[in-house]
């Protein structure tokens, strides 16, 4: 997001580690806040880039990992025309379409995700939501996966011969954070040492503020 509160999008469903395109957003160019989403892609939506995250719309980016089964089911939630919108076909995608459809009708961001969660968490059987919510004044951080199981078959699949990241097999779904002395603050998955960072609580969503990364925590 550039310092004028407007966000912009890369990305691409290919290996990110060589990319010149990535490491020039990560390291040079100037933000105020930044989604990163980087992962294994699920195998049956593997190089469509219009399902790779962070999704944009109306100045709004949301990253997830997780899963919310049956898909099925849960399309039957949004309209042709909202799931056109995102332009993806996951259960991400459906997801933000249902975030944005409460903003429009007039709630905040917060709240749109709070309610979506706590639907969502209602109508499925143990969905797993781990969610970063960007716009111009708040990030938005959901860690909701009591109950949900690890996906090991994803991984036995992925194509990494069991190399996988830091975390994978122990804690997949574990939500860290750490605050700067200078006031910047990381919220982090899996997939880095946290030695040190503090536990995003389960079922929590958690907003910061942009302006001065002020906290508010809500259950879910």
């Amino acid at each position: 997001m550039s310092r004028g509160g407007r966000l912009e999008r890369y990305r691409t469903p290919h290996e990110g580690a060589d990319d010149p395109h990535l490491t020039e957003v990560l390291t040079v160019r100037p933000t105020v806040a930044r989604i990163t989403h980087l992962r294994m892609a699920t195998h049956w939506t593997v190089d469509l880039t219009e399902n790779s995250h962070p999704f944009l719309a109306d100045n709004i980016a949301l990253a997830h990992n997780g899963s919310i089964h049956p898909i099925e089911r849960l399309r039957e939630y949004v309209t042709t025309a909202e799931a056109e919108r995102i332009d993806g076909t996951t259960d991400t995608a459906i997801m933000f379409a249902l975030i944005l459809r409460r903003v429009g009708q007039g709630d905040t961001l917060f709240d749109a995700t709070i309610a979506t969660v706590r639907m969502l968490r209602a109508d499925f059987d143990h969905p797993g939501i781990n969610l970063l919510v960007l716009n111009a004044e708040e990030m938005i951080v959901v860690h909701a996966t009591s109950g949900t199981p690890i996906p090991y078959k994803n991984f036995d699949t992925s194509g990494t011969g069991g190399e996988l990241s830091l975390d994978h097999k122990d804690h997949y779904y574990r939500m860290s954070w750490l605050r700067f002395d200078h006031g910047a603050m990381i919220v982090s998955s899996s997939g880095l040492d946290h030695r040190g960072w503090s536990l995003v609580e389960q079922n929590t969503a958690m907003r910061l503020t942009v302006a001065d990364g002020s906290e508010t925590v809500v259950g879910v």
